[in-house]
């Protein structure tokens, strides 16, 4: 294990001496648990980047260690590319033949990405953006499930698969197609670009996974859904709810406050000053 995948666990407080002895996959399983754990999806630092510099579509991806420094300070994740691309790099610093994966979103027609690894027991594909807490094995009927549902893979056309989730007490929704194969990194490139949206044309979007509960926010419609084996709780919110966000995803206070005073949401009597770009 190389110095530069050491230093990116211990971003995510996860001991390096403690993985070496273990097997493959469960080396990966015990990384991928602490980077759910800690990274949120989240479209806010996709906004942010793109405030920041309108012009310059170059800078707006946020690749591995700028995603895990701005976790550690700020609390942010990132949407599917983001997270896939760094859960890429985690895996391949721990030897893994890890690879960034795209899919067509079937409800938005907008590109998702995930990660897909290949071992001597086929390929399994790990997608954080879903807050899958396993891999699911690819192959038509490969299926994860725990307390929360269940993530199934099902034949679509050819060699194309169709993601589906069926929440406890819910019926089975279609979320994307895949054919999972290496995406060509000029092509994952391009598709990463493309999945920002110019100024504020993507309302907040939030969701995090703590155990055995799924936390989701919209902006609009303005509701904070939580997720249990024992049901389902969701809670309206106002039109910048600081402090439940930050509560609820662990994203920097202030960051949020700054943003919802900068596009017009009230920020619960916080007044904070417009912040520089993150590091």
């Amino acid at each position: 294990m190389d110095v530069i995948t050491r230093h990116r666990l211990q971003l995510l407080a996860v001991e390096p001496g403690g993985l070496e002895a273990l097997p493959g996959r469960e080396r990966l399983q015990r990384t991928y648990d602490a980077f759910l754990a800690a990274t949120p999806y989240e479209n806010l630092s996709n906004n942010l980047s793109v405030s920041y510099a309108p012009e310059d579509s170059d800078r707006w991806p946020r690749a591995t260690d700028r995603l895990l420094r701005e976790n550690a300070a700020h609390g942010l994740g990132g949407t599917s590319f983001s997270l896939s691309y760094a859960l890429r790099d985690l895996f391949r610093g721990l030897g893994a033949n890890a690879h960034c994966t795209l899919g067509h979103n079937l409800v938005t027609e907008e590109a998702h990405a995930a990660v897909v690894v290949y071992d001597d027991e086929g390929p399994w594909l790990y997608d954080p953006a879903l807050l899958l807490p396993t891999p699911v094995p690819v192959r038509p009927g490969g299926s994860t499930r725990d307390s929360l549902g269940c993530c199934m893979l099902l034949p679509r056309c050819g060699p194309t698969l169709t993601v589906c989730l069926e929440p406890l007490g819910e019926e089975r929704r279609q979320v994307y197609s895949i054919i999972p194969v290496p995406a060509p990194p000029t092509c994952f490139r391009q598709a990463w670009v493309a999945s920002f949206h110019r100024g504020r044309h993507a309302p907040l979007r939030m969701a995090r996974r703590v155990g055995d509960e799924i936390r989701r926010y919209g902006e609009r419609p303005g509701s904070l859904e939580i997720l249990r084996p024992d049901g389902r709780i969701e809670v309206t919110t106002g039109p910048a709810p600081v402090d439940l966000l930050h509560r609820s995803f662990g994203i920097d206070r202030d960051l949020l406050a700054g943003w919802f005073a900068a596009h017009g949401g009230s920020t619960s009597g916080v007044s904070a000053p417009p912040r520089a770009p993150l590091a």
